[in-house]
């Protein structure tokens, strides 16, 4: 596991995590600002994913991939311990 990578990628997330919260605390962010609030939790999901999945390329190996195989790859949340998908939380 390359760290850099995945630390870079968790520290990404963790900024737009806390600018987040930071709209939730000076309420900035209001029931009808669903589709927002979906925008950036996908945003810093992204992070988390491409944290997982790229966490075995060198930074390097990761800023070089091509545009479509980064999309994917920030777009295929990891399965972090193989028992359950994010579908089957929604559904729970």
């Amino acid at each position: 596991m390359h760290t850099e990578t995945v630390e870079s990628e968790l520290r990404e997330a963790l900024v737009h995590l806390q600018d987040l919260v930071a709209e939730f605390r000076l309420g900035k962010v209001q029931s009808r600002d669903e589709p927002a609030l979906a925008v950036q939790l996908g945003h810093i999901l992204d992070h988390i994913s491409v944290a997982w999945n790229c966490k075995d390329m060198t930074p390097d190996q990761r800023a070089s991939l091509p545009q479509d195989q980064f999309e994917r790859l920030a777009n295929t949340v990891p399965n972090f311990l193989g028992e359950l998908v994010i579908g089957e939380f929604a559904l729970a």
